[in-house]
Parts: C-alpha cells; structure tokens; sequence
C-alpha cells in the first residue's frame, strides 16, 4: 500500500489556483481539468460530491478537523506577503508555540484550515546562534536529541563557505555578518549589492556548491582574494585547510 497525495475539495477553482500560487509559489504539476495537482503534491478537486457519490449537501466546508501544513524558512517574509492579502482570513495573529516555533493559522478560499509555520530547523539554527548545544536545544524545541543532532551537523556545514572559509570562526560573524551562504556571497567587504568574486564565480557561474568541485582549485580569484593580514606562509596554510575541508565536504 502507498499513500499518493492528500484531495481537497472546492468550488472554484480558478480562485484556488490563484491563491496558492499568490501565497505558497504553487504551480498546477498535473491537470486533469477539474481535477489538479500542485507542485506540492496537493490535489485539488472540483465536482468531488460527483465522484464520490453523495449528496452535494451534505459537503461540510470549515470543519476545522484538519489542516493543511506548510514550513518556510522566512516566516517573516510570509507574514510580510499575507499582510498584502487583507482578503485571506485568519484564525488568530502570528504566535509562538511552546517548542519555540512561530505559526500562523489562515483558511483558503473554502475555508480549509492551513498552518504555515517557520521550519523547526530554522529555529533550532536561532538556538545553535545564541550559544545552546545541541541538548539545551532539544530541550526547548521539544524533539529528539538525535534529529537535533542532525540539525546541527547540517548547521555546521552550512556556517562553511563555498572557498572552505569557516565564517563562525570570524570576528564579523553574528555581527556584520550571517555567513557566505546566508546572505549569498553578498559580505560586507564585497561592493554593494554584489557578491563575492569567489562565491559569484562557484555558485553564479559555474553552478557548483563550492570550490572543492572544480578542478582549478585553488585559482586566481583565491589569490586576488587574499586577506592581507596574511603572511606568505600564513597563506599557504590558510589555503591548505581550506582545500581539506572543501574535500571532506
């Protein structure tokens, strides 16, 4: 046995399609026009009183007996395109659940109840940035210390930049600066509104994850890119450990 997808019911369907195009970047994956899957795997159905075979009566809209979920990695910024859709109906305002994650509860055009809430990876990352360890975070956020565990591992791959630079252990790091990945290679020190020759270079140009899958490791732009601060030697070893952990990524 293997579940497909989850089908909702609706009335119109144009409007749906709209909606969940407008607030969750949706697109129709399958169309078997009045039956459509999104990109999500969501079905949508029109007539499903039809297909079923009951009484068009009896179809119960805001039931409220489940909800449709959904994670982001920037809850502010949904909360900020919501607030553009004054027409979408809320349950309640955005609030913080006891395992620290933020939510919000909105119901579509038919009144189906969905969550949209920030990724419990996202707020286990805010936990590792402030300093708790992986045991102190599975406390708060309420999971199992090893899928906590695993978020870390992923959090501290992630703190390593595409030229093997560890930006956690930099001076700038939580101050004038989130990392290479989190802000894309755009760094305070890069011009403004560009990204750092390097970063542009691997993931712009070059579509890589990072410097450790192209062969001209290391290259020119490391050269031209070097801190100052370095001495000849300093360097050398500098691009030495960044080489051995790009190949251990």
């Amino acid at each position: 046995m293997k579940y497909c997808t989850t089908v909702i019911a609706v009335r119109d369907m144009e409007k749906y399609l709209q909606f969940y195009k407008d607030l969750f970047q949706q697109d129709v994956l399958v169309d078997f026009g009045k039956n459509k899957t999104l990109t999500c795997g969501l079905a949508l159905q029109q007539g499903l009183e039809h297909i079923a075979g009951f009484d068009a009566s009896t179809m119960k809209f805001r039931s409220n007996t489940m909800e449709l979920y959904f994670e982001t990695e920037d809850f502010d910024a949904f909360i900020q395109l919501l607030d553009s859709y004054p027409q979408v109906e809320r349950l309640h305002e955005p609030k913080t659940f006891s395992w620290l994650q933020r939510g919000i509860h909105i119901f579509d055009p038919d009144g189906h109840l969905i969550e949209v809430s920030e990724s419990m990876y996202s707020v286990a990352c805010k936990q590792f940035e402030s300093g708790k360890t992986i045991e102190e975070t599975a406390k708060l956020v309420q999971h199992p210390i090893e899928v906590v565990r695993g978020w870390y591992d992923q959090y501290q791959k992630e703190l390593i930049s595409v030229c093997g630079t560890d930006c956690s252990a930099c001076y700038c790091f939580g101050k004038m600066c989130n990392g290479c990945n989190s802000c894309k290679g755009k760094v305070f020190h890069a011009p403004e509104g560009k990204a750092c020759p390097i970063y542009d270079c691997v993931r712009n140009n070059k579509c890589m994850q990072n410097c450790g899958e192209c062969g001209e490791i290391p290259c020119k732009l490391w050269f031209d890119t070097r801190e100052p601060k370095f001495s000849d030697e300093e360097f050398k070893e500098n691009i030495a450990m960044r080489v051995q952990t790009l190949k251990k990524e």
